[in-house]
This record gives structure tokens, sequence and C-alpha cells, in this order.
């Protein structure tokens, strides 16, 4: 099975077999130029969609980052491209070692965020594979120096709702990429209860 899209209908029959019905949603998000800068456009040439990891500690704490270009002290969940042609679950261990050094010990679909992103008249379909994943160790380390990981931090999953906050808060230049980030974060904190969060 060669995919090439970001929803595959055969490739969510697959992950229903493995976890059950779960939710799909869409949100169509308006944007303007400078969501589409290489440094923060989702849709990137190899990319046909994202997994959205919620990485919990031993201690229930979920693992939020930032990175060196970032607006200073916005800090979100992990996430990395599912290239063209690889399935989610192929992305989801391959993203985890780069970004965590480390591999799961449990994982839960939570669910699939479908959007539709328009600039103008240029129209972007992406979505995010959102998963629960667990680890056994709160010692992580980005194994990708070109994602400029600055800082990881672990919090307790009520604070979420903040960083969901913090990310419609980031300055202008930002702003439609804070906005793209935070729906992935209500989703989360929406569907929580799927994979006992």
């Amino acid at each position: 099975m060669r995919l090439s899209t970001p929803i595959d209908e055969e490739e969510l029959n697959v992950l229903r077999s493995r976890y059950g019905t779960f939710p799909l949603e869409h949100a169509r998000l308006d944007v303007n130029r400078d969501f589409l800068r290489p440094d923060r456009r989702p849709v990137k040439p190899g990319r046909r969609a994202e997994v959205l990891l919620v990485v919990v500690g031993p201690d229930g704490r979920v693992l939020v980052h930032t990175k060196a270009f970032y607006p200073r002290g916005t800090f979100r969940l992990l996430s990395g491209g599912i290239h063209v042609g690889e399935s989610v679950e192929e992305a989801l261990a391959r993203e985890l070692l780069e970004e965590t050094g480390t591999h799961a010990e449990d994982h839960c679909l939570i669910g699939v965020l479908g959007y539709d992103i328009r600039c103008e008249d240029e129209h972007l379909a992406f979505a995010s594979y959102v998963y629960r994943v667990d680890l056994s160790t709160l010692a992580v380390r980005s194994g990708d120096a070109e994602e400029q990981i600055s800082e990881f931090r672990w919090i307790p999953f009520a604070d979420l709702s903040r960083i969901r906050d913090d990310l419609l808060r980031v300055p202008s230049g930002w702003r439609d990429w804070g906005r793209f980030r935070a729906l992935g974060h209500d989703f989360v904190l929406k569907h929580a209860q799927r994979c006992h969060l």
C-alpha cells in the first residue's frame, strides 16, 4: 500500500481494526502567507501528514518542547511528519526515536484531525494522527539536530490547556501557526478520555 494522501480510507480501516472506533474530525483554517514559510508550514515536500504525540512519562506527566526559532516561551506537543509511502505506525516509531531517543512502552490512537488549510487561492490538505505514547523514562533527548529542539518540559496534563492558550497568543507573525498548533491541542483535550489521559 503506497500512501500519498493525508487521510486514506484503507489506512483508516487498518487503524480501526487495531484500535477500534476513534474520532475523525476536520477543521478549516484560513491563513496568510506567513504560515507558508518553510519553517512554519506543515505541508512540506514528501510529507503527507503528521503524528502528533502526547508522550506520557512514568509519573503521568506529559512532554512538551520548544525550538530555538519559536517565539520565546512557546511550547507544544511533539509532532513529526509522515512521509509519502510511509504508514502512520512506521512514522510513529521513527518520529518518537528521532524526537526523544526512546521507544514506546505502549501507545493508543486518540484519533485523527484533518485540516483544510486555505491561503488565498491555495488549498492544502493535511492531517494529524494523534497518539498517546507511554515511556518508561523521563530521560529524553532529541536525536535530530535539524529539528532545533532547545528544551523539553514535563508538565501535568491539566497544564495542556495553558499551553494551548499560549499558542493562541504568539506574536502576530506567528499567529496562524499558533492557531494551527492549538487545534491539535484542543483535539487532545476534547478526546483525552479515549486513551485515559
